[in-house]
């Protein structure tokens, strides 16, 4: 996963690669995932999600649940709960 943390806003980029080893952890797999072996791009601020792509496409017609895990799961390894950003992007979906 890359990351540009501006403070205030942020993007990630997950490749497909990780979604597709995300949706098969051991003991915490998704096997009906809708994001595995696709790339994912996402931008917040502190509303929320401002933008988002999955393998270069606007948007995502699936399911919100697994794209707000999956965020959370990658973004909770690289910021803190001190972050602007913690509760939209990690904290409401603990």
């Amino acid at each position: 996963m890359r990351l540009k943390d501006n403070g205030d806003s942020l993007t990630l980029w997950i490749s497909a690669d990780e979604t597709y080893w995300w949706a098969r952890r051991p003991g915490n797999a998704w096997p009906c995932s809708e994001l595995s072996g696709k790339r994912l791009c996402a931008s917040y601020d502190r509303n929320g999600l401002c933008d988002l792509t999955v393998n270069g496409r606007d948007g995502f017609d699936g399911d919100v649940h697994e794209l707000n895990t999956i965020v959370a799961d990658h973004l909770a390894e690289r910021i803190g709960e001190d972050h602007a950003l913690w509760f939209v992007t990690v904290g409401q979906f603990r």
